[in-house]
């Protein structure tokens, strides 16, 4: 028994914990709603925000299966590819988790994503890395971040003007990306850290 936490509570952490450690990615709504037998998913929505309120979670807004249960270590869910060129349509489930104190990147939530393309490669981020994002909506001039344009997600640095946003690469071969004002454009995160197999 978790202190702070209904009855309930504690079994809904407790399914995400066992759920996660088996199948390596965590439950959807729908999927604790099911486990519980509850009428409508709303009421398994409250309680996994209840969990997150209260520190026991966190979740990447507006991505699916980003569920991370706090205090553990494999908590950097690693989401899917990244382009680092055109953009690539986004693969959104989390399927590994990286093995990584969240906190050696700071503070707050964060995912990886998998470098797919060498739009960046002036950065040193190569084709195949995996890239730290802090889970955020905002970001500074010049930050590097994971943008959701429609339905794919690109890697490019961040640069607002008085004709929208430029997505800029940082291979002078690749043509930078111009966001108008009124066209979609959605920030998922803003690069923390870099991790690439050797």
């Amino acid at each position: 028994m978790t202190k702070g936490l209904t009855d309930r509570q504690n079994q809904v952490l407790q399914f995400i914990q066992e759920f996660q450690a088996e199948r390596g990615y965590a439950p959807t709504v729908r999927e604790v709603a099911a486990r519980f037998g509850f009428r409508s998913p709303r009421a398994a929505h409250d309680h996994m925000k209840a969990l997150q309120k209260k520190g026991f979670l966190s979740s990447v807004p507006g991505l699916p299966r980003t569920l991370a249960v706090l205090g553990s270590r494999r908590n950097i869910p690693i989401l899917g590819r990244i382009a680092a060129g055109a953009p690539i349509l986004a693969v959104e489930e989390a399927d590994e988790f990286l093995d990584l104190e969240p906190s050696f990147f700071g503070s707050g939530r964060f995912f990886a994503l998998k470098v797919n393309g060498d739009s960046m490669v002036g950065d040193h981020i190569q084709e195949g890395d995996l890239v730290i994002l802090k889970a955020q909506e905002q970001a500074r001039a010049g930050e590097v971040v994971a943008v959701l344009l429609e339905d794919e997600v690109t890697l490019k640095h961040f640069h607002p003007t008085s004709q929208g946003v430029e997505l800029r690469a940082s291979n002078p071969k690749i043509r930078t990306i111009l966001v108008r004002p009124g066209e979609e454009l959605r920030i998922l995160g803003v690069m923390s850290g870099l991790v690439r197999k050797v």
